[in-house]
């Protein structure tokens, strides 16, 4: 650390430099690591461009592998450990294709596809990859939620039908370059695992919903040969992160209420691939994240607990013993906990950050039950910087039920401050001990001078499955009370002025910035980021359109549901509220016309508004520029009607 008179706050253009060590995959005689290195943002064009590093388990300091514009992501192991199988698109930006690599030596292409690539599995005799290849537009499952980069330019014109763009599985000959398509024919795969054989497990979806076939899955099991799939599970809920056990007899899956893909946090199901019978969720479990197979007999998991996180082992006798759980967050993306374990005893690996510490990749050392870092690819972005002070809550909402969050506020601040609700997406995630968060941008807003109260309201995950799915038929409802009853909670300590509030938020946070505006006048500022504005016309241009049908009541098509009355536009007329709305031109979650309507309407109401488009973005800007105008843009409206 810097000498203590030369600390400043941090910047946004030093946040976005961050790297997040990502995608662990340990040798199979575990002796070393490959993982990636994700930028934050991309200087050059909207693709974000990632490095492959290997690093012995001993903590040398790791070997980069890779160094380019390009993004390379995903390795895989071959099973002698000789070569990693890894994801690159060196060709075409964003158009993800398989590649293989002997540590040290140039990677070599090995397969082309239409579509791109989306993940790897290896043969057992290391002669081919099975590879799960989005089409050209599909909808993109990596927070930028565009459509999927093919092999060429987009088609012009574009022509849309039910079930034209799929996921689809090939089976890719490593020597030849030769691929043959192996998946059941109108069948969408999201998740794959196979033992390099005989067993192949998925989690995929029959019919043509686009993007929202994830919401309807089941677990399946495929037959290459003949191209066709057997049932092994209906879930009630969504279901993601699965895994085969090493013996293949067993099959590891997490259900629950999920408002996106890549948020699900529920229980733990095991399913017997031959007989198809299921286990009962784990005892005691609703909130794992990610759970891995250690051996044939246990896994390993990760969890959200609150604000914070906690991992173990669990055996299929239902034994179960917790780790670790504390204020730090592990797991490669802001998204769900996850670790990664060769023994399930003495070598567990994760990403581990927490507030002031950035991403690194770090062991865990059981003996002394801490995380030991061995990356320090975010050491300058640190250095001679104070962040601001930060501490979890909790406070009673008018029912009664205990709600909590993080309060952020400037490093040693006392006193009444303007404060700013940062209203998490989702809903089914929650702001935990994270270094940075996405817009808006916490730890920024209060170095600027403000309190910033970051809300876990009902329907966020960390406390099971009734709290996560309180807000279904309620959206905007009783999460809302619970938020306005935090801003409450802070206003009584004396920690906020009643007289400059504000909120802000992305995807459902902009959803709840959009439609508190039309519940209160509380407010004196509002920043709406990829909002949902009409519910039903939301539901006829979002590719995740199946959500809407899980959170409200009613139909679509019906005036007197739930898709008019919680809809901001709906009650925008009563907005009084400046109102700033930020969106990408090309996400396919919340499409620009959601923006353009909550604009339209609150300038109809005569009040004081502005929309701003990001062309090449989607649901959360990528490229540096744009990434950086939101946060500005962001602090400055604050700054202009809570400060000015």
């Amino acid at each position: 650390m810097g000498d203590q008179g030369e600390l400043h706050g941090p910047t946004a253009e030093r946040l976005l430099d961050v790297r997040t060590p990502a995608e662990i995959a340990f040798a199979p005689d575990g002796s070393r690591v490959a993982f990636a290195s994700h930028s934050t943002v991309a200087d050059v064009g909207s693709f974000v461009p990632s490095d492959l590093y290997v690093v012995d388990l001993d903590g040398v300091e790791p070997v980069r592998l890779t160094n380019g514009a390009w993004s390379d992501r995903t390795p895989m192991w071959s099973p002698d450990g000789s070569r990693l199988a890894f994801l690159s698109d060196r060709i075409t930006p964003g158009h993800q294709l398989p590649y293989t690599m002997v540590p040290g030596e140039q990677p070599v292409h090995v397969g082309t596809f239409v579509g791109s690539a989306e993940s790897l599995q290896w043969s057992r005799d290391g002669e081919r990859l099975l590879v799960l290849v989005a089409d050209p537009g599909c909808y993109g499952l990596d927070w930028s939620a565009r459509a999927v980069n093919g092999a060429g330019p987009a088609p012009d014109p574009a022509i849309l039908r039910p079930g034209r763009a799929r996921r689809r599985l090939f089976l890719l000959d490593i020597a030849t370059g030769e691929s043959s398509e192996v998946g059941p024919p109108d069948t969408d795969v999201w998740e794959v695992d196979w033992d390099g054989d005989d067993t192949v497990v998925a989690i995929a979806s029959t019919q043509p919903h686009g993007g929202s076939g994830w919401y309807r899955a089941n677990v399946v099991r495929l037959d290459l040969s003949a191209r066709t799939s057997r049932t092994l599970y209906e879930p009630t809920w969504q279901i993601g992160w699965l895994s085969l056990s090493p013996d293949g007899r067993r099959v590891a899956v997490t259900e629950g209420y999920a408002s996106d893909h890549g948020l699900l946090s529920g229980s733990v199901m095991v399913i017997d691939p031959v007989d198809a019978t299921t286990t009962d969720p784990w005892p005691g479990l609703e909130t794992v994240g990610i759970a891995e197979w250690v051996d044939d007999d246990s896994l390993w998991y990760s969890r959200g607990d609150g604000t914070g996180t906690a991992c173990g082992r669990m055996w299929l006798d239902g034994r179960r013993e917790e780790r670790w759980r504390g204020d730090a967050f592990i797991g490669d993306e802001v998204t769900t906990p996850a670790c990664s374990t060769h023994d399930g005893a003495a070598t567990v690996w994760t990403t581990h950050q927490a507030h002031g510490q950035p991403p690194e990749l770090a062991r865990f050392d059981h003996a002394g039950g801490v995380w030991n870092r061995f990356t320090s690819f975010n050491a300058d972005i640190v250095d001679g910087v104070e962040f601001p002070d930060s501490r979890t809550i909790r406070w009673r909402a008018p029912d009664g039920m205990e709600i909590e969050g993080i309060l952020m506020t400037p490093r040693g601040a006392e006193g009444s401050l303007p404060l700013i609700a940062c209203v998490h997406g989702g809903p089914t995630w929650n702001w935990g001990a994270f270094f940075s968060d996405s817009e808006p941008n916490a730890v920024l807003l209060a170095s600027a001078g403000y309190a910033c109260l970051l809300p876990n309201p009902r329907g966020s995950i960390g406390r099971g499955h009734a709290f996560a799915q309180a807000v279904i038929g309620d959206s905007g409802g009783v999460d809302l009370q619970d938020v306005m009853s935090g801003i409450d909670r802070c206003i009584a300590d004396g920690l906020a002025d009643p007289d400059r509030l504000g909120i802000a938020g992305l995807s459902y946070g902009g959803f709840m910035a959009g439609w508190a505006v039309g519940q209160t006048d509380r407010f004196g500022a509002s920043v709406a980021m990829s909002v949902v504005a009409n519910n039903v016309s939301f539901h006829l241009t979002s590719e995740v359109w199946m959500y809407d049908e899980m959170i409200l009541d009613g139909e679509w098509n019906d005036p007197a549901s739930q898709y008019m009355e919680r809809s901001p536009v709906t009650h925008a007329h009563r907005c009084t509220t400046p109102t700033l709305i930020l969106q990408g031109a090309e996400d396919r979650c919340t499409p620009l016309g959601q923006g353009e309507e909550l604009y339209a309407a609150i300038a109809a109401a005569g009040t004081e508004t502005e929309l701003v488009v990001y062309p090449r973005e989607g649901h959360v800007p990528l490229e540096r520029a744009h990434a950086l105008d939101a946060i500005n843009r962001t602090q400055a409206w604050f700054d202009r009607h809570l400060r000015g």
